[in-house]
């Protein structure tokens, strides 16, 4: 076995650990928006401060999720990157970008529990104005939660296609995730379009590949890359 070869095989076993990691982004987002509710100002402050320790936990769910998003973006790229190096590099620098906006989503969220602390703890700031601070920093984060989807969508898209060009695993898994790709970026800029879309679009968008990741990662991981198609094909 060539070394490049192994070095695929490794980065690609690699690649589907690292995608069940996504499990943090999902674990976090649930985490913090039980606690958070969908009652008043205070009563969500009230519950913040309560569950102060689990709503961290949370937060810093999400900054894993963030962080495996890198790894999991180059160990993609140097799977894919005999396919085709210029799309292989475009995927990772998209999935880089949605890493980065989802540091910046784990800022705000952060700078929203120092919000809601203070409301419990006597600020020089009324409730109403601390009320105003907690929305805006909301609605940026919500913001900034759809950009990342939709850098996330075109960067998954691509590295599901290039896996469907390279038949390095089963084509039924890659046109699930590439179709399941643009599905979601479909939903998402919808939502950016029309804020007012039901937030069940947003469930229904991110569903199909939100299926296919673990599934996909599962198969890397367990059953690896699948070299010959793409080595015949070099032969000829």
């Amino acid at each position: 076995m060539l070394q490049s070869e192994r070095t695929q095989r490794v980065y690609a076993r690699f690649a589907g650990l690292i995608y069940l990691f996504t499990v943090f982004d999902l674990s976090g987002v649930v985490i913090v928006s039980r606690i958070t509710g969908s009652g008043s100002f205070l009563a969500t402050a009230h519950s913040v401060a309560a569950w102060e320790t689990l709503y961290r936990i949370g937060l810093i769910s999400g900054l894993i999720g963030d962080l495996s998003t890198i790894l999991l973006a180059v160990a993609l790229y140097v799977t894919l990157r005999s396919i085709d190096g210029n799309l292989a590099l475009t995927a990772m620098l998209f999935r880089l970008a949605e890493s980065a906006i989802g540091g910046v989503m784990v800022v705000l969220a952060f700078a929203t529990l120092h919000i809601y602390l203070d409301a419990n703890h006597g600020s020089a700031l009324g409730a109403n104005e601390l009320s105003e601070f907690a929305n805006v920093a909301s609605s940026s984060t919500s913001v900034a939660t759809n950009v990342s989807v939709v850098f996330f969508s075109v960067g998954s898209t691509i590295f599901f296609y290039l896996f469907l060009r390279s038949g390095y695993i089963p084509r039924a898994l890659a046109l699930w995730g590439l179709l399941g790709s643009l599905f979601c970026f479909g939903a998402f800029v919808a939502n950016l379009a029309l804020p007012t879309s039901s937030e069940l679009l947003i469930g229904i968008g991110g569903l199909p590949i939100g299926i296919a990741e673990p599934i996909v990662g599962l198969w890397l991981l367990f059953r690896g890359i699948n070299t010959e198609p793409q080595l015949t094909r070099m032969a000829r």
